[in-house]
């Protein structure tokens, strides 16, 4: 169990070091064996570099299978997993020891701020925010509030997302991302640009309910 009593997703993310398998029932000359790099890509002889940082083995199968049916008729790939690393996520901003988390088990955005010693005073704990690399390259964030202060919900965290801890509530998200986007340890396809967003909470056990998309 998590800090806050909300349970551990069962299901491990992809993230930077592991190793698995693409294998085809009906074209088996193309079974593969890739390594996640530490951009959380990935690069199949067939169809070339692939973001799945983050993505569970299911969802990873699914953007695999579609990239690869554009070469293959059928593909109906499975994807097993032959190494696994510890997950990593990053924590930044008004935290004691802000930077890499790795953890062999799932966290949640609570426990992952237990990792690097906690908030410093004067926090804005209430406007936290998540932000994941979305499944076009371009960036979700999502905003939500430390438990148990707020009454919110400890929303277990996907391997690669960016958790930050603003020293002052954030205004625009897309005016935050847009000076920030430069200190992401990933990149990003998507043009951030200043625009009015809506926010949205963070409910466990997934992220939810809507992310908020940047405007290219």
């Amino acid at each position: 169990m998590a800090a806050g009593g909300v349970p551990i997703a069962p299901e491990h993310t992809l993230t930077a070091g592991d190793t698995f398998e693409i294998r085809f029932p009906f074209a088996p000359e193309f079974n593969d064996k890739v390594t996640v790099g530490q951009d959380g890509t990935v690069a199949p002889k067939l169809i070339g570099g692939v973001v799945v940082g983050g993505l569970t083995v299911a969802e990873a199968t699914t953007r695999l299978n579609a990239l690869y049916a554009k070469q293959i008729r059928y593909p109906d790939l499975s994807l097993t997993i032959r190494a696994y690393a510890p997950e990593v996520f990053w924590v930044e901003g008004e935290v004691v020891h802000p930077g890499v988390v790795r953890s062999e088990l799932p966290l949640t955005l609570e426990r992952a701020i237990v990792q690097v010693g906690g908030v410093k005073t004067g926090a804005q704990t209430g406007d936290v925010l998540v932000i994941r690399r979305g499944e076009n390259g371009g960036l979700n964030a999502y905003r939500t509030a430390l438990a148990p202060l707020y009454g919110a919900t400890d929303p277990i965290l996907k391997s690669f997302d960016v958790v930050f801890v603003p020293q002052s509530a954030i205004g625009s998200v897309n005016e935050f991302l847009a000076g920030y986007v430069k200190n992401l340890p990933f990149s990003v396809n998507a043009q951030v640009g200043p625009a009015t967003v809506p926010t949205s909470v963070l409910t466990a056990p997934q992220l939810g309910p809507r992310p908020v998309p940047v405007v290219p």
